[in-house]
């Protein structure tokens, strides 16, 4: 695999980052965009570049040569103990070598700018309760949110980009902090058996190893307390955010997991102290929420997140951005799937409701002891299964093709 040069463009007042990749996959050229007005932040190296594509050709088993510089620490870390941590995440991964026609080696002062991802969530809340309006030390307090199209937005991509950023945009600006909006073609690289869930931490890291101009400490948050951390096969990456991120730091970006040490519960009762979050909170998985309110109320994220808020007592705080109608709706057969749940993260729910002494509605009770509401459950994941299986051997038959993002 080669690389060229980074290339820089401006169009409709977007400023482009590209370069040129050649490999046995073909000719292609990969890019990012974000708004002129923070083109100071931009990296000339190649860093970006090596953390987005090593994945890709550890997969093709292409060295990577890297027409320009790189940094001289991500170079030691990506040559040898990165890619064996990778192929520990994704067995079928091979080791490939890197030969970049410059290393930076001067050690350098970081840049001001502190970044973190911001979806709005839980978890990009906890980092903002910590380390933006907590008294934190100057150097570690959020300068900048960040939020990418690296390809975490499923089908219909570049749509649902741009919706999200713009639901997102007025909880930004209550923050008073820049929400960069960078657009890329990177998901384009990676093929099946590559998901988003699997590789989203290099992904993102590369977003943060572009912007090494500007930003100097990237904080990445933790979705995983850090007694679940571990370095084996899964199907998601942040497990091992604690040990990857600071692999994947120079001399100029210190790269970081943020987080790990709250449990679930802990997190979302650190982000009830923070009364901005009351409007704006979004952990909706529901992608066609057509209600009024910022979050469905009613998938599984919002039910967890909201059982939480009921027992800490603090549900009605949130019922501007939650149907708690909708909610309440639910809550009876909710609880009543948490009673017989072996899932760690609705077990440390139950625990919460015991430690705080809050009494679980009988009725839910009785639904877990009578076993009816469980068996339904599995009988409707059992319908679904079949009805996609259908789908699928009816579009073979028809010899229908289909890409899956």
């Amino acid at each position: 695999m080669k690389i060229s040069k980074p290339q820089i463009a401006q169009e409709n007042k977007q400023i482009i980052h590209r370069v040129d990749v050649e490999s046995i996959k073909g000719n292609k050229t990969i890019w990012y965009s974000l708004h002129e007005s923070f083109g100071d932040l931009l990296s000339s190296s190649c860093d970006a570049y090596l953390v987005a594509l090593l994945i890709p050709a550890m997969a093709i088993g292409e060295d990577i040569h890297i027409n320009g510089m790189i940094s001289e620490r991500l170079l030691y870390n990506l040559s040898g103990s990165f890619q064996r941590l990778l192929q520990h995440v994704i067995p079928s991964l091979r080791q490939v070598k890197i030969y970049p026609e410059d290393v930076c080696r001067n050690q350098a002062n970081l840049a001001p700018g502190v970044a973190t991802g911001f979806s709005g969530g839980i978890d990009s809340f906890c980092v903002l309760a910590d380390h933006y309006y907590s008294n934190v030390l100057e150097r570690f307090k959020v300068t900048h949110l960040l939020f990418n199209n690296v390809g975490s937005h499923g089908r219909g991509v570049e749509r649902l980009f741009q919706e999200r950023y713009k639901r997102l945009l007025p909880a930004a600006e209550l923050l008073g902090l820049p929400f960069l909006m960078i657009n890329s073609n990177l998901g384009s690289f990676y093929g099946k058996g590559l998901g988003f869930a699997q590789t989203h931490t290099q992904r993102n890291a590369s977003v943060a190893l572009l912007l090494q101009g500007g930003i100097g400490r990237y904080m990445y948050a933790s979705a995983y307390n850090y007694s679940d951390a571990f370095v084996g096969p899964t199907y998601d990456m942040a497990y091992s955010d604690p040990i990857t991120l600071p692999l994947l730091s120079t001399d100029t970006l210190d790269a970081f997991s943020v987080g790990s040490e709250y449990s679930r519960v802990e997190k979302i009762l650190r982000v009830a102290e923070v009364p901005d979050s009351y409007r704006t909170l979004d952990v909706c998985v529901n992608a066609h929420n057509n209600s009024r309110y910022t979050n469905c109320s009613i998938c599984w994220k919002c039910l967890r997140t909201l059982a939480t808020l009921e027992i800490a007592g603090y549900l009605e705080h949130y019922s501007t951005s939650f149907d708690l109608n909708a909610y309440k709706s639910k809550r009876v057969k909710y609880f009543a799937t948490l009673l017989g749940s072996q899932h760690p993260l609705h077990q440390e729910v139950i625990r919460f409701a015991e430690k705080r002494n809050y009494s679980i509605p009988i009725s839910s009770r009785l639904i877990h002891a009578s076993g009816i509401y469980p068996m339904a459950r599995l009988s409707e994941r059992v319908m679904r299964k079949l009805i996609h299986l259908t789908r699928i051997l009816q579009k073979k038959s028809s010899k229908t093709s289909f890409i899956s993002i």
